[in-house]
């Protein structure tokens, strides 16, 4: 079996890719990359009005509640309605960067669609998505309009795919949640965890103001979240893909399974592979 993910192999870039190899150092490093897609706009307007007509069905898929910060809606699931978001989650550049990347084939399996800034605090995709081994995860943020510094951009802390990863038994819960209630507790903890972890080691974070095009692809551990909108008339219309690779044994929830005495909650992903 594959060992966990400690980073790109750089000697193997080097050898077969060698023009990516500033690049994978850079991942390896910061533990994300900003690539330029060169959308072209009428692509990216596709992907919006698909997203304002599946909103005004007032019948989509969203993130549950408790993981929401303000009023606009993720919309999940969206490339079950729109060959254009589909697109975008198996475009061929970032699925030959990933695999360069990871040396496995990526996965897509889950599309999040954002008309506005989420104001999600920082956090890690890891304690939402697990794999074994570890670590074999990918978010890819596309901005599908040039993004606004008062739109509550994406931020990410430069490094931290590095810290150790933080199970919800590091913050004091030995059993899994058995209501949304709990649910939100406990994540709500967690974010606070992160806050003052990174304001204690002096992490930093950094803001791209992303074109359209261009997409931001983070590691799975690597910390981020979005600014506060400072003008709520502003849209930020975006997509995030995450990607698994075809080199796991198994995917898990971490919300319900405890890393440390080997209990797994199994995530069957197949029903929700992009192709």
């Amino acid at each position: 079996m594959s060992r966990d993910f400690k980073g790109p192999d750089l000697k193997l870039v080097e050898n077969k890719h060698p023009e990516l190899l500033k690049l994978a150092k850079q991942f390896d490093d910061d533990g994300f990359i900003i690539i330029d897609l060169d959308l072209k706009d009428q692509f990216n307007k596709k992907i919006i009005r698909d997203i304002e007509v599946i909103v005004s069905k007032q019948d989509f898929k969203k993130n549950p509640d408790y993981y929401h910060y303000n009023e606009s809606p993720r919309i999940i699931e969206a490339w079950r309605d729109s060959d254009a978001i589909k697109d975008l989650a198996l475009n061929r550049q970032i699925l030959l960067i990933l695999e360069i990347l990871y040396n496995a084939k990526p996965l897509a399996f889950s599309t999040i669609n954002f008309i506005r800034g989420t104001e999600q605090p920082l956090h890690s995709d890891y304690i939402h998505f697990g794999s074994m081994p570890e670590l074999y995860l990918v978010g890819a943020w596309t901005a599908l309009e040039d993004i606004s510094i008062d739109s509550g951009p994406l931020s990410v802390v430069k490094k931290s795919h590095k810290t150790p990863i933080v199970n919800f038994q590091d913050l004091g819960f030995s059993d899994a949640p058995k209501t949304t209630k709990q649910i939100k507790e406990r994540y709500t903890r967690y974010e606070k965890y992160l806050q003052n972890y990174i304001e204690q080691n002096n992490l930093e974070i950094v803001t791209p103001l992303l074109k359209a095009g261009q997409t931001l692809i983070w590691s799975a551990n690597l910390f981020h979240g979005a600014q506060k909108i400072n003008n709520k008339s502003i849209t930020r219309y975006s997509q995030v893909t995450h990607y698994h690779f075809d080199n796991c044994e198994f995917f898990y929830n971490p919300n319900f399974s405890n890393r440390y005495i080997n209990q797994f909650i199994k995530r069957d992903i197949m029903s929700s592979l992009i192709s």
